[in-house]
């Protein structure tokens, strides 16, 4: 009786040999030759169930092929000196992508107080010197939401709006006391407030001295600079993230080429 072309020996030993390539080098030195022989005694046993046989066979190639592929991998990247390099070279560039993070966004953060560091002194200096708050706030209405340009508000010594060229829901929001109180006793602030939930302003706070005592504050939108921020943010993980795939295969190829060979079979 002819068999079926996919049980034809020859085909079941090709495909076989195919199989065992997926095994460790190692592996396949010291026991190809043997696994092969075994496979043509069984094809050529009369008695055995050629099915079941295969069903077998294919059952145990697969459980053999993913411990012998898992056992050369631990063998390769779990001694001591090798992991312990893999370790240092992972904490070493995550301390140094979480660095560059931290220093690049807290750069970003504080270049978003620029035009209002002169801004704040400018107006505390000019009501100082007896200018009017009319003459001294301008009159535009900067919506502190949708806008991102700078504003100033002028605050008397309560905290309490005596002018402003912004508003925020069609009002001006009040300081915190907490920032008024700070700004009384050191004369300035750089703080981030949010007067709403989802509005964040990069704010600097002065305290006027002089016969119109009380406070300036001059701020700006953060929106587009908290995008940049989370642009770094991105930018640094896809970094790590690569730092780490070149680390984990670095290993392994370095384990790979210093391990020790395993001893031939008997």
């Amino acid at each position: 009786m002819t068999l079926p072309s996919a049980h034809r020996p020859n085909q079941i030993e090709s495909a076989y040999q195919r199989a065992i390539s997926l095994y460790p080098l190692q592996f396949r030195q010291s026991y190809e030759t043997a696994m092969m022989q075994s496979l043509r005694d069984a094809l050529a046993d009369p008695v055995l169930s050629r099915p079941a046989f295969l069903r077998t066979l294919l059952k145990d190639l697969i459980q053999s092929l993913i411990k012998e592929n898992l056992a050369m991998l631990r063998e390769t990247v779990s001694r001591p000196v090798v992991l312990y390099n893999a370790l240092i070279l992972i904490a070493l560039f995550s301390a140094l992508t979480l660095g560059f993070v931290i220093i690049e966004q807290n750069s970003l953060r504080q270049s978003a107080n620029d035009p209002q560091l002169g801004m704040a002194t400018d107006l505390a200096s000019r009501l100082a010197r007896g200018v009017s708050i009319a003459a001294a706030v301008p009159n535009d209405q900067t919506d502190m939401d949708a806008s991102l340009s700078a504003f100033v508000i002028a605050y008397d010594e309560q905290g309490q709006v005596l002018a402003s060229s912004a508003q925020l829901n069609g009002a001006v929001p009040q300081l915190p006391r907490g920032v008024l109180d700070f700004v009384r006793r050191n004369g300035e602030e750089r703080v981030t407030w949010a007067p709403r939930r989802d509005v964040r302003i990069a704010s600097v706070v002065r305290h006027v001295s002089g016969a119109q005592g009380g406070f300036v504050l001059a701020g700006r939108n953060l929106r587009e600079i908290e995008s940049r921020k989370d642009l770094v943010l991105e930018q640094a993980a896809l970094i790590w993230l690569g730092l780490l795939g070149i680390i984990v295969v670095g290993t392994f190829l370095f384990g790979w080429l210093t391990r020790a060979p395993r001893p031939a079979a008997a």
